[in-house]
């Protein structure tokens, strides 16, 4: 999980969450609602539903958006006064019911163009942080 030192201070833990929750919110993401620790959120695959189902990770916000072909680009974003660490990632339901977690990956194409989209959103979000 990256951890990027912020270089100059830029207010509380809270200012700084709010500042992602708009950046996120401001390109199409959404933030996940647990309940006991899980989320559903369901996609639509050229009229076929796919359902996800995320993990609540502790002192995390989770954000999520729809990527080519119904697939999920995630964010897992922890905050405090010096730092900002995150996992982004596209999950992945194998056989109906096993989870994988799959890195962004540049370049990629095909059935998996998603990861692409996944490292172009992080690249931006780096953008983002480094201005923080």
């Amino acid at each position: 999980m990256p951890r990027i030192p912020l270089t100059h201070s830029s207010g509380s833990a809270d200012t700084l969450r709010s500042a992602l929750d708009r950046w996120f919110r401001g390109r199409g993401f959404t933030m996940a609602v647990f309940e006991h620790g899980k989320a559903r959120v369901m996609t639509d695959r050229m009229g076929e539903f796919i359902v996800f189902k995320l993990t609540q990770r502790p002192d995390h916000d989770t954000y999520y958006k729809e990527a080519h072909g119904g697939a999920l680009i995630v964010f897992e974003i922890k905050v405090d006064e010096e730092r900002v660490s995150y996992e982004g990632y596209c999950p992945l339901l194998l056989f109906g019911f096993w989870e994988k977690k799959l890195s962004f990956k540049q370049g990629a194409g095909g059935l998996f163009k998603y990861r692409d989209e996944g490292h172009r959103m992080e690249l931006k979000l780096l953008e983002q942080i480094h201005r923080l």
